[in-house]
């Protein structure tokens, strides 16, 4: 056994079987950005001054403790706890120089819990690091957050916290930082969970009448109660209790008040009183908030015109409180319409800004429009399955936009579907971005339903926006849901099958492909194998490392014939498995090659060549990842045989690639050379040339060249990738899933360090550190891990 390492400069080398290697923090890293995540706080708050001087108190006294300061707000829904803490936060953001983080723990509605990992990745995103290098797991995700907080001070602001598990990983690291938690409920497991911080409880109660009657007239347009007649005193004095103290029923009283067509304030409490549930709002002592905000809000939804009310209805049936103005438009019919529905219900508080673009109603409110909603059955099943059309249409335009790699749903077949939604790949995944809660909340509910050709269509389609957008959490939920559904797909067909006496072939339902809703209420489902999507015209993965596998799975379509249960079911594994590998971690990677190794098995039994090469890519990915290069070689070569006559041109190229990558870590020097030119010309002959993957695969080669002990072989390829880097235009944060990028800066650093590696070993130092130190600057500009290597190889200056 040749043990012997050579070529370019090496730092710490370990030797053994088997090794667990654990990525590490380095003092190097620093979070490159100061995040302001807060949405914006109310603008008037009256009261809360007790809970302000709580929190002010747990401010001024950071420098007396060691840990952060926890400090846990309670009580009951819509008694504003979220505006007191915004409102405060305001005040006192620039007292933390490390940022302001936020995070809602319970988006999907109350009492059910964010995924604390979804929350971190957020997290550690808006400080600045690239998602492709955020460590994969959970644990080591936590102490990167902890590293990237403890330089400077910050406060962490957790809306709506249903589990004492959810908040000690967000913790940030800086001992003088602060944490403010929001919850309905007492968190009573919260000292257990933080052994380290002693959490301090802030009741906060409803308002007291006079903060009530306050803020119902200043809502109301009144500046002084002597405004109004006696008469009107006395009704607002007898009308305030039925508030129950709560802000937001409040508001929306103060906000239908303030119109004049509906009579003023004095005709808005004479109104209310005459209702009868006020009685019981203003005698029912246990517990009546529930009795105030349904009259509240019968009231307001009463005086709203038709448009604004079926809007309104409608939108209680978002998977979740907070939407984009475009839904708002797609719901009412037209922009125009939802522009003048918006502002209705904007004026009357019935929805709120939490930033530009977007919508949200108060939890409860939410849940009483989608009380309304229900109650005709009907309609509450044509506007979700519109709803849910409205989300899919958007994650299919930005898929399409993301790359053109073969897909097998329908929806990719139909040009006119997703025509004209997004101008630019930009502008789909900004888009997306504030909805993906919403996309993997939309998936859950399709699934429950039964609607299981949507759902698979659905982890189709969101593929491309995840993967950009590395929210590895939920990608990996919607992809879990999708492959349940196909094996639903499965067992129906087979069960149709037995009950026909025939062998199996799909059995029930609208066909697939049916783009629009049946009775059943499907929407657009899989069509015939071999649709090919409309977009740019490089497919496949693109990225030689991480996200790799699934290249040989763009370009042009192949197969034939209407897709069986048993490919949808290939292709959902198929689907599952990219999601791990990309979100990497040594069992998140053996999760990827059993899904491939189920996709691959389908794939057979469905006779789909292009999946079965796709499968044999993705296995040869995760052997060469759990460094078994040889292993992956043999995969890799079966991937291209397994392709036989399928006009693949990109396919064959990033198959080549991997081999070379393959044979160069088995230390196969020569075939690993040849490979990864042969890659290289095959990426530059593409009817659209992809200089992005000639640039890595000449990077790539260059790196095994230097593998080799050939430094002198290193140099040129390396001058013509930095040169094939800076051309491609704007900058772009990371590969993609095809499409060729605009521009890569982490990649072009990348190369520039392998290139100084190589004027290193050639003795030219002044070269070598030009190179490092260019590297260095952009890293740190990217916030990337690479800057540690960088620095160390320039002897810790830079």
């Amino acid at each position: 056994m040749d043990n012997s390492i050579s070529g370019g400069s090496f730092r710490d080398v370990i030797q053994t079987a088997h090794v667990t290697v654990r990525q590490c923090v380095s003092g190097e890293v620093r979070a490159p950005r100061v995040p302001l995540m807060a949405p914006a706080a109310p603008g008037r708050l009256v009261d809360r001054l007790p809970v302000r001087a709580a929190l002010d108190r747990a401010a001024d006294a950071r420098g007396e403790r060691a840990p952060a300061k926890v400090v846990v707000v309670t009580g009951p829904p819509g008694v504003g706890k979220t505006g007191a803490v915004l409102y405060w936060s305001s005040l006192r953001g620039a007292d933390f120089p490390g940022g302001v983080l936020y995070a809602d723990m319970s988006p999907r509605g109350a009492l059910q819990p964010a995924d604390t990992r979804a929350v971190l990745e957020s997290f550690v995103g808006a400080l600045g690091t690239p998602r492709a290098e955020m460590p994969a797991d959970e644990a080591p995700l936590a102490a990167y957050y902890r590293h990237l907080t403890a330089h400077e001070p910050c406060l962490v602001l957790l809306d709506d916290v249903v589990t004492a598990a959810q908040v000690a990983p967000l913790l940030p690291g800086h001992p003088h930082s602060m944490v403010v938690v929001t919850s309905r409920l007492l968190l009573a497991g919260l000292r257990g969970a933080l052994p380290s911080s002693e959490p301090e409880y802030v009741r906060l109660a409803g308002l007291d009448d006079e903060s009530c009657r306050e803020l119902f007239l200043h809502s109301a347009g009144v500046t002084a109660l002597t405004q109004l007649t006696e008469h009107g005193r006395e009704l607002v004095r007898t009308v305030v209790p039925a508030f129950a103290g709560l802000p937001a029923a409040v508001r929306i009283a103060g906000a239908r008040a303030a119109d004049p067509l509906e009579g003023g304030v004095e005709e808005f409490a004479r109104r209310l009183l005459a209702l009868p549930t006020v009685q019981e709002a203003l005698t029912v002592s246990d517990d009546p908030h529930t009795y105030s905000l349904h009259q509240v809000f019968e009231d307001s939804y009463a005086a709203l015109d038709p448009a604004a009310a079926s809007v309104f209805r409608q939108l209680g049936l978002n998977p979740t409180p907070e939407f984009a103005d475009a839904l708002v438009d797609e719901l009412a019919g037209d922009p125009d319409t939802g522009a003048r529905v918006r502002r209705t219900l904007l004026g009357g508080n019935l929805l709120e800004r939490p930033a530009p673009g977007r919508c949200r109603m108060n939890g409860l409110l939410h849940e009483y429009a989608g009380t309304l909603a229900r109650a005709d059955s009907g309609e509450a099943g044509a506007v979700a399955a519109r709803i849910t059309d409205w989300y899919l249409r958007r994650a299919a335009a930005a898929e399409v936009l993301v790359s053109s790699r073969w897909r097998l749903s329908h929806v990719f077949r139909e040009p006119a579907y997703v025509a004209g939604v997004f101008r630019t790949e930009t502008e789909a995944l900004d888009a997306l971005e504030p909805d993906r809660e919403n996309a993997a909340a939309l998936t859950a509910r399709e699934f429950a339903h039964g609607h299981d050709r949507t759902v698979c269509t659905l982890t189709e389609a969101l593929r491309g926006f995840f993967f950009r957008r590395k929210h590895h959490t939920l990608w990996v939920e919607v992809c879990e849901l999708g492959v349940r559904a196909a094996e639903r797909m499965v067992a129906a067909d087979a069960r149709a099958g037995e009950a026909a006496g025939g062998d199996g072939a799909w059995g029930g339902g609208e066909p697939y492909g049916a783009v629009g809703r049946g009775r059943t209420g499907e929407g657009p489902g899989w069509g015939r194998a071999g649709g090919a999507a409309p977009g740019r015209g490089n497919s496949g993965s693109g990225d030689a490392g991480r996200g790799g596998a699934g290249g040989v799975d763009g370009g042009v379509p192949g197969g034939g014939g209407a897709p069986d249960a048993v490919l949808v079911l290939a292709r959902c594994h198929y689907e599952l498995a990219f999601a791990l590998f990309d979100q990497g971690g040594a069992e998140s990677v053996e999760r990827a090659r059993r899904q491939y190794g189920l996709a691959l098995r389908q794939a057979r039994a469905a006779g789909h060549i292009r999946t079965e090469s796709t499968a044999l890519e993705g296995l040869g990915q995760v052997a060469l990842e759990q460094g078994q290069p040889q292993v992956a070689l043999d995969h890799f070569r079966q991937a291209l045989d397994a392709l036989g006559d399928l006009p693949h041109p990109r396919g064959r190229a990033l198959l080549k690639y991997h081999m070379g990558r393959a044979a160069s870590a088995a230390h196969l020097h020569e075939e690993a050379a040849a490979s990864l030119l042969g890659a290289r010309h095959r990426f530059a002959a593409l009817p659209e040339p992809d200089r992005y993957n000639e640039a890595r695969a000449l990077t790539r080669y260059a790196q095994a060249r230097l593998a080799a002990d050939r430094a002198d072989e290193a140099v040129a390829p390396l001058d013509e990738a930095v040169t094939l880097f800076q051309g491609l235009g704007a900058p772009k944060a990371e590969a993609d899933t095809g499409a060729t990028p605009s521009a890569a800066p982490k990649e072009e650093a990348d190369a520039r360090l392998t290139r100084g590696d190589a004027f290193a070993a050639l003795g030219d130092v002044r070269r070598a550190r030009e190179d490092w130190q260019a590297a260095l600057d952009t890293y740190r500009r990217l916030g990337s891990v690479g800057a540690a290597g960088a620095r160390e190889r320039l002897g810790g200056e830079g």
